[in-house]
């Protein structure tokens, strides 16, 4: 449970942008989770752990074609007002990542192409998965 601590809190440190992050088990069952001070929920707890629930049932189908694609990185879902970013942990456990989709600097401007920075949040995640 430590690293995953490690994971959200680095995650958090480096984008302000990130909203919510949780890190759950093949089941759903989540390890653990951070939400950011001061961020209310805009989809309610319940509702977000049965998106995770989907998310973990997709990414399982997806795993059906990777002999010919090569294993899964991340997904992306992009809404109006957020991001909804989900990553397979390589050891059986779901990194989910909600993240603003408008612009830090424009107060209620979307920016439905903004770049969620996926290098830099991986480069975190291989390194929190390199630690002992």
């Amino acid at each position: 449970m430590e690293k995953y601590e490690q994971l959200l809190n680095m995650l958090m440190d480096f984008n302000k942008n990130i909203r919510f992050g949780a890190v759950s088990n093949p089941q759903g069952e989540l390890l653990w989770h951070s939400q950011r001070e001061g961020v209310k929920n805009i989809v309610p707890y319940e509702d977000t752990k049965q998106t995770i629930l989907r998310a973990i049932e997709t990414w399982k189908e997806n795993s059906k074609i990777t002999d010919n694609v090569g294993s899964g990185l991340y997904s992306i879902t992009s809404y109006e007002k957020i991001k909804r970013i989900t990553i397979p942990l390589g050891d059986g456990n779901t990194l989910f990542i909600s993240v603003n989709n408008e612009i830090p600097s424009k107060k209620k401007t979307k920016s439905y192409g903004h770049l969620a920075e996926m290098g830099k949040i991986l480069s975190i995640v291989d390194f929190v998965k390199s630690q002992k």
